[in-house]
């Protein structure tokens, strides 16, 4: 049995059925790893709180729930399809006991499809984070970044939490968040880029493969990540995110590896989960395809997204 793996999530309670989904993604691809799931939530019930105890304890690892106080998070800039969740996890190494000196940080919106292990242990150096690098982000000047850096998705993150606490990100972040609400798109991401744009390691794009990978051409990719990394990352993903705010168990999402959300779905306690409103949907999907096309129906979505 290898050393422990502290992984960190965190969500609110219109995740759980996602978070059991990750997590059941999580176990079946780590059979020999020893995983402690380190849970953070502000709202989460007890029913859920139960629903996702039982689910690791299920797959023999370990878990501790983290009670969040909402209040904290007042006030943060939030639109689209984010609620206050997504500043979860910018609280994490606070709180986490003194004894553990990293922890990979998991969004509930992805897939694990391998063995975590090698990503666990590629080494970070001095750096406060590992994360992978967004693909198309050009607005560095809205958050004062030098245009010669590079912007990371918060999706996926190795973080130094000894590092993190000795210069007191925490509360650094909250004020640049708070502070800055006019500069922020990508909420906490933003805030994270904004203080820490020269404090991160670039890891390999298959640890994190983003829904923009499918969005955008693949010239502009191969510039980003490299040809050989990003033939790896869409031929043989080890974590599927789907970013973006049509998802998966969205009836009109296009995701082309939507069906591998449905495929660990199906060994939960959700697996009969079923699309709302679908004969409606569609009758309108079937009508727009009809009306303007395949390939014009896809790239419409994609705008919306």
């Amino acid at each position: 049995m290898n050393s422990i793996i502290h992984i960190a999530c965190a969500a609110d309670n219109s995740y759980v059925q996602h978070t059991g989904v990750m997590l059941t993604s999580l176990f079946e691809n780590n059979i020999t790893n020893k995983i402690h799931i380190h849970f953070f939530s502000a709202d989460f019930s007890a029913e859920n709180k139960l629903i996702l105890q039982q689910l690791v304890y299920e797959h023999k690892q370990s878990f501790s729930f983290y009670q969040l106080d909402a209040k904290i998070f007042e006030g943060c800039y939030v639109s689209h399809h984010v609620s206050y969740a997504t500043y979860y996890r910018i609280v994490i190494p606070q709180i986490l006991a003194p004894g553990i000196a990293k922890i990979l940080y998991l969004d509930t919106d992805i897939i694990v499809c391998k063995d975590l292990l090698e990503l666990w242990n590629i080494p970070i150096g001095n750096k406060v984070l590992g994360a992978i690098r967004e693909s198309s982000f050009t607005e560095f000047d809205r958050l004062n970044i030098p245009a010669s850096s590079q912007y990371f998705n918060a999706g996926i993150l190795i973080i130094n939490v000894v590092d993190w606490n000795s210069q007191d990100l925490t509360p650094k972040l909250f004020n640049f968040i708070k502070s800055n609400q006019s500069k922020l798109t990508f909420w906490d991401q933003d805030a994270l880029n904004a203080n820490l744009y020269n404090q991160w390691v670039k890891l390999p794009p298959k640890w994190n493969l983003q829904s923009s990978f499918f969005e955008t051409s693949r010239k502009k990719l191969i510039a980003v990540y490299g040809e050989a990394e990003l033939n790896e990352a869409i031929n043989n993903p080890c974590i599927i995110h789907y970013t973006g705010s049509s998802k998966p168990w969205d009836y009109l999402n296009l995701h082309p590896l939507k069906k591998v959300y449905f495929n660990y779905l199906k060994k939960t306690i959700w697996k009969n989960y079923t699309f709302k409103n679908v004969i409606l949907k569609k009758r309108i999907l079937k009508l727009l395809m009809r009306i303007i096309g395949v390939t014009r129906f896809q790239k419409m979505i994609t705008l919306f997204r």
